[in-house]
């Protein structure tokens, strides 16, 4: 359960801060933010899960 926690919140994480940066602070469109932040946080899904292998 450990590992599923970790890499729920590092997912997470990562869509929230990069929604954060684009939309409110580059002020970029909705769409925009919350397409960069799908893609991160599936890259951040794919980081933490092979963390977690190891």
């Amino acid at each position: 359960m450990d590992k599923l926690r970790y890499i729920s919140l590092h997912t997470i994480g990562a869509a929230v801060f990069i929604f954060v940066l684009n939309f409110f602070i580059l002020g970029t469109g909705l769409q925009t933010a919350v397409i960069w932040a799908i893609g991160f946080a599936a890259f951040a899904f794919l980081l933490a899960r092979q963390h977690t292998r190891r």
